[in-house]
């Protein structure tokens, strides 16, 4: 898979991000988009320069309303959208400190 913009490769970080929390149990498993199988190398790739890739954490908001708007087809609660977001600016800038709890949880 060939992105062809910096807008693409922000939509696959922040896709990518919230399917991976919702694989470690932290948010819900209705995310409405995921990274096809074709895409996983491209997104680890992006992962990778993460904290370059978005101007602030606002952006990576405003992608995430953009998406829940345009795909979802339940009602979300602007609350429990907020709270995913957050998660989703913590996997970007503390990751290690949120995969350790997710971790710990699931043995609890």
């Amino acid at each position: 898979m060939q992105l062809h913009s910096i807008s693409d490769c922000k939509l696959l970080w922040v896709v990518g991000a919230a399917e991976r929390l919702a694989t470690l149990g932290i948010i819900g498993k209705n995310i409405p988009l995921t990274v096809s199988s074709d895409a996983i190398d491209e997104y680890l790739k992006i992962d990778n320069r993460r904290h370059n890739l978005f101007d602030s954490d606002y952006e990576i908001a405003q992608i995430f309303h953009v998406i829940v708007e345009a795909l979802s087809e339940i009602e979300t609660d602007e609350e429990d959208l907020e709270d995913v977001i957050d998660f989703i600016i913590d996997y970007k800038n503390q990751r290690t400190e949120l995969v350790k709890y997710a971790l710990c949880q699931a043995v609890a």
